[in-house]
């Protein structure tokens, strides 16, 4: 919507994803990232009211083979590394 282009690349094998409605109008579309060796971790893209991408962001980084993922009723975003001793994590893409 600015027209500048964000300083960070597409993440890498994207998995599970969800949309958020945005209090102030338009929404995130929140996706994980599969990427091993601590590359992994879920990513934000912004629109707003018209469509147009006005950010793209990380929510969580540093995570490995960030599988699949859920959208939970109090909207937020529960991410799990699908590793042996992977971690469960929960991302608010809103706040």
């Amino acid at each position: 919507a600015n027209g500048k282009k964000s300083n960070l690349n597409f993440h890498g094998m994207p998995d599970g994803a969800a949309i958020f409605p945005l209090s102030e109008g338009g929404y995130v579309y929140v996706s994980n990232s599969e990427m091993r060796n601590s590359e992994g971790g879920v990513y934000g893209v912004y629109f707003n009211n018209f469509g147009e991408v006005v950010d793209y962001k990380v929510l969580l980084s540093k995570t490995k083979r960030n599988c699949s993922g859920g959208k939970t009723p109090w909207d937020t975003w529960v991410s799990c590394e699908e590793t042996g001793s992977g971690q469960c994590w929960q991302v608010d893409p809103t706040g």
